[in-house]
């Protein structure tokens, strides 16, 4: 080969790929153990540790054409969902998980020199977008009690600012906001903002009434948590109507959802008796194993509404302990941005009541090997 076309056929990823993904961090797990355990316990993505409904279940096995894409619109999955939520199926887009739903959300809004209010510590995707689609993700951080700065969000709000996320419970810290300080949010903000209910199903609690009163709501929702279809990949946000002929415009064909997933969401939707009982029972584990933590020495359970726990421990930084449990095949996560004030944490998911135990005994095991915080 010549020296010519050698030089034609040199390529340089770094001159193509848009300006703004260059300095993303990567949204992944933990690092993985030096060694490979001889058991995996994950509790770290905030799965649920049950099986979704049977119903859902058979509803998959029973999805015969593979070969053939599922409705165009995923309506007869956006009723179901909108009888769920009782809120009508036009006002809703559904995506492969709440992920899809938000990227939706940003390739409808955002562009370059675009603004959406985040309050940091909280789900770290949210900025991962923004910033992906050119824009800037202002950080207005929860308190230090972990409630909303409201007179801060409302004060960093100007012309450039299209959205504001609110994750509530919010995700790491696990706590519910007050509906007051959500509410003035929505009040006294002209631009849209969309609250993230993943976890409203733990909490028995949700802004979607205030749709009624304000124009500029949206509320998402996934079927990963309460449902346990994490694997199945099904999100929903609910909309107002004034911003669905634009959001039809950009909602991916077949809304992203397959046939299985589909026929698995709304299986599941239409047992609610097994989605309650599953809801109580991790609720119940959730409190139990709060109580196994505070019986170690210097450990904390923060308050929850979700179906995991933010836990203080009795050293300066959780990222050694942490990596310590994986080691010995337990995997929880840790969020070392000093600036979260997270440091001291560790975010557990709740697992079955096997798993729940072996990572309290684990904890125990390895903060009995290691010196208290100064």
């Amino acid at each position: 080969m010549s020296q010519s076309v050698a030089l034609r056929t040199t390529f340089d990823p770094a001159k193509y790929v848009r300006p703004a993904i260059h300095h993303l961090p990567l949204y992944t797990r933990d690092g993985a153990p030096t060694e490979k355990p001889a058991r995996e316990i994950r509790l770290d993505w905030n799965e649920s540790p049950y099986g979704p409904s049977p119903n859902a279940v058979a509803a998959i096995a029973n999805v015969a054409a593979h070969n053939r894409y599922p409705e165009f619109d995923a309506w007869k999955l956006r009723e179901a969902i909108g009888h769920y939520a009782g809120v009508p199926a036009e006002r809703i887009v559904a995506g492969a998980g709440l992920d899809n739903v938000l990227e939706t959300l940003m390739y409808l809004l955002i562009e370059t020199g675009d603004r959406a209010i985040i309050s940091e510590p909280t789900f770290m995707v949210y900025e991962l977008l923004v910033r992906g689609h050119g824009g800037t993700a202002v950080n207005v951080p929860l308190r230090q009690d972990f409630s909303l700065d409201v007179p801060g969000i409302l004060a960093a709000v100007d012309e450039q600012t299209k959205l504001v996320l609110i994750c509530n419970p919010n995700n790491p810290t696990g706590n519910l906001f007050d509906r007051a300080a959500i509410e003035r949010v929505v009040a006294e903000t002209p631009c849209l903002v969309a609250i993230d209910e993943a976890y409203a199903e733990f909490a028995g609690e949700s802004c979607l009434d205030l749709m009624a009163e304000y124009p500029n709501l949206a509320i998402l929702r996934t079927m990963s948590k309460f449902a346990g279809l994490a694997g199945m990949r099904v999100g929903y946000g609910i909309f107002p109507e004034s911003l669905m002929p634009y959001l039809l415009r950009v909602m991916p064909g077949f809304c992203n959802v397959s046939a299985a997933a589909t026929a698995a969401a709304i299986a599941s939707l239409q047992d609610a008796d097994y989605n309650r009982a599953i809801v109580a029972r991790i609720i119940a584990d959730r409190e139990n194993l709060a109580d196994q933590l505070r019986e170690l020495p210097g450990v904390e359970p923060l308050p929850s509404a979700t179906n995991f726990l933010l836990v203080r421990l009795p050293v300066a930084d959780a990222g050694p302990v942490v990596r310590e449990l994986a080691n010995r095949g337990v995997f929880v996560r840790h969020f070392g941005n000093p600036a979260f004030g997270l440091l001291d944490c560790l975010r557990v998911s709740i697992g079955t009541i096997e798993d729940n135990e072996i990572f309290v005994a684990e904890l125990a095991s390895v903060l009995g090997a290691r010196e208290p915080a100064a």
